[in-house]
């Protein structure tokens, strides 16, 4: 699609969804749907089959609610929905609300927009945030980025209003919609976006609970009264009564909202025809209880945030019901803090996505870091955000970068006990953010052991209409809800130099009878322990020309100290995973080597690109104009490293990418730039030998695109597979008809079939060539390694074998995967072998006494080692490709949902 400029944010919420276009000119304006920038979600289908969306479906359930479905969000996991007289799949509602919003945003635009963002909660897991992405690319959309909610929200309070979040600091978003209710604790990264630590949700806990505390308010007063003519307002028959009953509804709704502006107002209740008054103090007696429930839940989420003394910076009010101002001094109280507000809270979160940058690169496949399961070990992981792929992307981790959720979840479960009033919750807390397994909150501090108290549940009326709903009085004994049980504290990631922020580490191990250097007052051991490269041992003994002395055990005059190794690439926003993975594992090969190497200390910094071009160059340059920043371990996409490179070269700032193959990178003339993975041909050579020595074909077809990769591809297989090539199938990239293609692969009778295409060819090809031939094995390259090949194949990829240089980071050595999982409370997905690998280059560049850039480059000139944990033979020719004689590729199979780990590949 021709990018018009056009930029499209959409927060489909619960019970209303909001869509905010952004001109070129950056100018933002909320769309208008019937004359309010608030569409209600809701849908209705007709007797033919047709779906109303909106006000058009809120008018026409009054008379046939059977055919009515008010909160689609709700129901995306279930698959179809009965309404009428069918099911109806319930991606077909959510695709109805995202068609109205396109048509609007294009009708206004006067163009289609080129990018949208829609946003989701921060607990989604991938297979709802799958269903949101098919649904608007079916609405006409461009296949949009999604991120979570918080994330978006406080990005918007930043950018928009100017809240002052530091990099480091703690927000809390309190997203308090119609429908349902979510806290998050996000902290600032230093690239400036957002990471979620910890999320709470009450999906009982909405605006609509107040609206119902009001009618039941009032049903006290008019139950008995005149007949049966408050029965007939609460279950309706006639359709005088269901339009009474809308009308009474819509009063309680109106008069709550005008209570955040007035004193004193009225709701008239219809049948009766009488008007009561009701003031604000009454409204907050009603609504107590419910808001007490959602300061508890958000008290819970900054206890599993594990902030340790870290003070809370922002509280910020998201969702039109946190207009209610007792929500603003209830937080005021539990946080000692001010919460943040504006006019019009329900339009902050779509506004919000349209500052966020948008995701390079490829997707993190689903599960690595943000799904169900490991796509690798089939383990539980943490659900993520941003990730997803992660990426995420991921999707822009997935979703949100690095966001798990607590691992003992309570987010549903009814909240009892009365939130802290008056009392700060950051100064209540005294646990290091490292702790582990925090106890159950009521011996924390934050929250003191209190009596349970009832909570009086009200009927949640259907957005557009709620008469089918039967008021359970607020006096009805309701068994209280249980205690919180304790939640163990994962945090996403760690904290830039916060005391106390990482696990203990173990003391530097005394060494006897090695060289050893003074260093200040400490002793540090010449031989690497970081990541356990040790020379004697890595060396190959086998060599007969191991080539020049490895620098890493050369005596040093004086070991290069107090430098810095920076992170430099994408680690914010959706899709976002394999960056924070990378940013992760770099931190973590300089915790092993500070731990082991008390007298002579490395630092970390992280520059986040939030993977675009401009970011890529704004960040290479304040990497570049730190002098203590001797090696960057990125940039990671494509469009990155191309950015970056110029700025990186002409500092003379070395850079190892873990993540990104293309072959044309190690062609730009860069001296400064290497790969810490196999290229592209290597790839392909792997993914011949596989063909060969594991499928045992005999003949193999190869389809390859018009891309500088399609040819390297069809290049190093025929090269390998020699007289076993058959027939070469050119494609076009873009194309979407592949049957000539298939039919020419099928004639051939191949054994197997080389894909060397991009993913979003791979999807109909390998549609049309398995509904044509199911049985026959393709194997292709890491273009295929996309959330969106898995998905949108809809399972005809199943067995399809890819090829990545990246290591499944549970086989990787070092005892690499544990050592994650303890740090960061997540497991470790995709290219994290790899860049503490890349990381540890420069550790050892600093133990040779390597401290500048120039001497850096130098080192690695001559620098022959196996990678800890990869395994892989870490040298470089000219280039800065890999020259080792196994570059380590592993075979991946589709699975179902996931891509999963096969084998390493042997070389040839």
């Amino acid at each position: 699609m021709a990018d018009t400029g056009f930029r499209l944010g959409i927060d489909f919420g619960t019970s209303t969804t909001v869509g905010v276009l952004r001109w070129p000119d950056g100018r933002t304006k909320p769309l208008l749907f019937d004359g309010s920038p608030l569409l209600p979600s809701a849908v209705y289908v007709n007797a033919d089959g047709s779906i109303l969306t909106g006000r058009d479906a809120v008018h026409s359930a009054r008379l046939q609610p059977h055919r009515f479905e008010p909160y689609p969000k709700r129901r995306v996991e279930e698959g179809t929905v009965w309404l009428g007289e069918r099911d109806v799949a319930v991606s077909d509602l959510v695709t109805s609300v995202l068609r109205r919003v396109a048509t609007e945003a294009e009708r206004v635009a006067g163009a289609k927009p080129a990018q949208v963002m829609i946003t989701h909660p921060a607990t989604w897991p991938p297979q709802r945030r799958q269903t949101l992405s098919r649904a608007a690319i079916a609405a006409g959309l461009p296949e949009p980025l999604l991120s979570s909610e918080p994330v978006a929200a406080a990005s918007y309070f930043v950018s928009t209003v100017g809240t002052h979040v530091p990099v480091g600091g703690i927000a809390v978003v309190y997203d308090f919609g119609a429908g349902t209710f979510d806290a998050s604790v996000v902290r600032r990264n230093a690239g400036g976006g957002f990471d979620v630590l910890a999320s709470e949700g009450l999906p009982d806990a909405g605006g609509l609970d107040v609206d119902a505390a009001v009618v039941a308010y009032l049903g006290r007063n008019f139950a008995g009264r005149e007949g049966d003519r408050w029965q007939r307002l609460t279950n309706p028959e006639s359709e005088t009564d269901r339009r009474a009953a809308w009308q009474l509804w819509e009063d309680a709704r109106l008069a709550k909202e005008m209570l955040s502006r007035a004193a004193t107002t009225y709701v008239h209740v219809p049948l009766f025809d009488e008007s009561v008054p009701i003031g604000r103090e009454q409204l907050e007696q009603l609504a107590r209880p419910i808001l007490d429930r959602t300061v508890t839940a958000t008290q819970i989420a900054v206890t599993a945030a594990a902030l340790g003394t870290r003070p809370v910076s922002a509280v910020f009010l998201v969702g039109g019901s946190s207009r209610i101002p007792l929500a603003a001094t209830l937080l005021h109280r539990a946080f000692g803090l001010a919460p943040t507000a504006i006019e019009q809270p329900e339009l902050v979160v779509a506004e919000g996505a349209l500052h966020l940058a948008p995701p390079t690169g490829r997707a993190a496949v689903a599960g690595a870091a943000g799904g169900a399961t490991s796509p690798i070990s089939g383990a539980p992981v943490p659900i993520s955000g941003g990730p997803t792929p992660g990426a995420g992307p991921h999707e822009l981790s997935g979703d949100v970068a690095a966001a798990p959720v607590s691992a003992a979840p309570v987010s549903g479960q009814p909240v009892s006990g009365q939130p802290v009033s008056g009392q700060p919750v950051s100064p209540g807390f005294s646990m290091p953010s490292n702790t582990p397994h925090l106890p159950p909150l009521i011996q924390t501090g934050a929250m003191p052991a209190v009596a349970p108290q009832p909570v009086h549940p009200q009927p949640r009326p259907p957005v557009g209409f709620p008469a089918t709903t039967q008021p359970v009085m607020p006096q009805q004994p309701v068994r209280p809800a249980p205690v919180p049980q304790p939640v163990t504290a994962v945090p996403a990631s760690p904290a830039p130099a916060w005391p106390g922020g990482y696990p203990p580490v173990p003391p530097p191990t005394k060494r006897r009878g090695g060289l050893i250097a003074a260093v200040g007052g400490g002793t540090l051991a010449l031989l690497l322990i970081v990541g356990g490269i040790v020379w004697a041992a890595n060396r190959d003994s086998d060599d007969p020309d191991p080539g020049p002395t490895n620098p890493v055990v050369a005596p040093a005059a004086s070991p290069a100290c107090g430098h810095k190794i920076a992170y430099l690439g994408m680690s914010s926003g959706d899709n976002s995973d394999d960056g924070v993975m990378m940013r992760n594992s770099v931190r973590l090969a300089i915790d092993d080597f500070n731990a082991a190497h008390a007298g002579c200390k490395v630092d970390f910094k992280e520059f986040d690109t939030t993977g675009t071009d401009d970011g890529s160059k704004t960040k290479a340059q304040q990497a570049a104009d730190d002098p203590e920043v001797i090696g960057v371990v990125g940039p990671v996409y494509d469009n990155e490293i191309l950015a970056a490179g110029p700025i990186l070269e002409k500092a003379k700032l070395p850079m190892i990418t873990p993540f990104a193959p293309d072959e044309n990178l190690a062609k730009q003339g860069w001296a400064t730039f290497h790969r810490g993975i196999g290229s592209d041909a290597d790839q392909a050579r792997a993914g011949a030998a596989y063909i060969k020595n594991t499928l045992k074909a005999k003949k193999t077809a190869i389809v390859y695109d018009d891309s500088d990769y399609g040819t390297i591809g069809r290049t190093e297989v025929s090269n390998v597979l020699g007289s076993a090539t058959g027939v070469s199938v050119s494609i076009r990239q873009a194309d979407t008809d592949f049957a000539s293609a298939v039919k020419q692969v099928t004639d051939s009778s191949p054994d197997a079939v080389y894909f060397a295409g991009q993913s979003a060819d791979g999807i109909p090809f390998v549609k049309a060539l398995r509904a044509a031939k199911a049985d026959l094995p393709i194997v292709g390259s890491d273009k295929l390694f996309t959330q969106s090949f898995v998905t949108k194949t809809e399972g005809k990829a199943e067995g399809v074998v890819v090829t990545c240089p990246c290591v499944p980071s549970k086989d990787a050595g070092a005892d690499f995967a544990s050592k994650y999982q303890g740090t960061f409370g997540a497991q470790a997905s995709f290219y994290g072998p790899e860049a503490y690998d890349a990381a540890a280059v420069y550790l050892a560049g600093f133990l040779a006494g390597n401290g500048t850039r120039e001497e850096m480059l130098k080192f690695m000139a001559t620098y022959k080692a196996k990678g800890a944990t990869t395994g892989r033979e870490i040298k470089w020719d000219g280039s800065g490709n890999l020259d080792g004689a196994d570059p380590v590729i592993w075979a991946y199979k589709v699975k179902k949902d996931f891509i999963v780990g096969d084998s390493a590949i042997a070389p040839l």
